[in-house]
């Protein structure tokens, strides 16, 4: 049996980010991935905030620029202002700075800063099965792995929680995403009503192309996946989407905690997802800083591993949570399109902007009281 200080489950955002900052503080790492390429398929929406909008989220943000390094390399096209359009048509836009990214060359990236930084990159090797609390996974052939950590940031289905217990309240966005050959001005849209029941969906620019998709809840009677989307091609008179992918995003109130015994879970794994605007890529980044460096404390320093649960929750809980608590309020109107449309009108550009920077809208129609 192979023995490592820190191993790491999920080489995306969250995992390489916690290899990264595990490796850097000294801990024998092993970084674990089950897909033959990194970054792909393409599970995602592919817009990142700008490090400066993503402060402005997270007024709490000592020592994001750490970790919220998005290479050059994998930007496809920067963007400038969001359009949210309502069931019959109605514009509100703002301005959010960001820019559009290719997965499949980010996530290399980060891996491979990982592994520069000392971290050992298995892929494609997933975990079978887990023991002893989580402090051993097994692997294909039987091979074993001991870690004194293991951090899961293996998605919302995560294995690992699964083998350890750890439950999180959730509801489970059904999600497609594609590409759409249409060169789009550098602005993203995401448009809201039944087109995609309980969620929304999205138009953002990639350069030469644009990544379309869209999220729900549950699926109308005789409707898929595929059929929203290509409802939603037809209604925008987009060119039809090719390269279609599916998966889930987790929905819900960050947990109370993100440790489990010796696991520590980053990411979609811990639930850690902007409610209001669906994003989880930044937040997976930033709860695998703070997942390594806990874990580097604990072996170098003796703190106890829930240490990791202060440094999450003071960056992203208050934010993450008030998110939650103004998705719940919008659920009891979001599937009625003439309640959406009138909601939208009601907030305004202003309201929705603050929505979706997870803060209050002033003209927010329910108690605020929870945060």
């Amino acid at each position: 049996m192979e023995h490592f200080d820190v191993a790491v489950v999920g080489a995306g955002p969250a995992g390489s980010s916690a290899a990264l900052f595990a490796a850097r503080g000294g801990a024998r790492t092993l970084l674990l991935d089950r897909r033959p390429e990194l970054g792909q398929p393409v599970q995602c929406g592919e817009f990142l905030p700008t490090l400066e909008e993503l402060c402005d989220l997270f007024p709490n943000h000592g020592g994001f620029e750490e970790v919220f390094q998005v290479p050059e390399t994998s930007v496809l096209q920067r963007t400038r202002e969001m359009a949210c359009v309502s069931p019959w048509g109605g514009r509100f836009t703002f301005p959010v700075d960001g820019y559009s990214v290719s997965r499949r060359s980010f996530d290399k990236v980060l891996a491979l800063r990982a592994e520069a930084a000392g971290a050992e990159l298995r892929f494609p090797k997933s975990v079978v099965g887990v023991k002893e609390a989580g402090s051993e996974l097994l692997l294909p052939g039987g091979d074993r792995v001991a870690a004194k950590v293991v951090i899961a940031a293996d998605g919302p289905l995560t294995e690992v929680g699964r083998a350890v217990g750890f439950h999180v309240e959730r509801q489970m966005y059904r999600m497609i995403t594609a590409t759409c050959d249409l060169a789009f001005p550098d602005r993203l849209e995401l448009f809201f009503g039944s087109l995609a029941p309980g969620g929304y969906a999205w138009i953002i620019p990639k350069g030469g192309d644009c990544n379309v998709g869209l999220g729900a809840t549950h699926l109308p009677p005789g409707e898929s996946l595929s059929s929203l989307l290509a409802t939603f091609a037809r209604r925008y008179h987009l060119p039809a989407p090719h390269h279609l992918t599916r998966w889930w995003v987790p929905l819900g109130p960050p947990p109370a905690s993100a440790v489990r015994g010796s696991v520590l879970f980053a990411g979609d794994a811990a639930n850690l997802v902007m409610a209001t605007n669906g994003g989880g890529i930044p937040t997976a980044m930033v709860s695998g800083m703070d997942a390594g460096k806990a874990a580097v404390s604990h072996l170098r320093e003796g703190k106890p591993l829930e240490d990791y649960d202060r440094r999450w929750r003071e960056h992203m809980y208050e934010p993450l949570m008030r998110g939650w608590r103004m998705k719940e309020g919008a659920d009891r109107w979001i599937e009625h399109d003439l309640l959406v449309a009138l909601g939208m009108r009601y907030l305004g550009s202003h309201g929705l902007d603050e929505m979706i920077r997870l803060r209050w809208p002033r003209r927010w129609p329910h108690s605020r009281s929870a945060a």
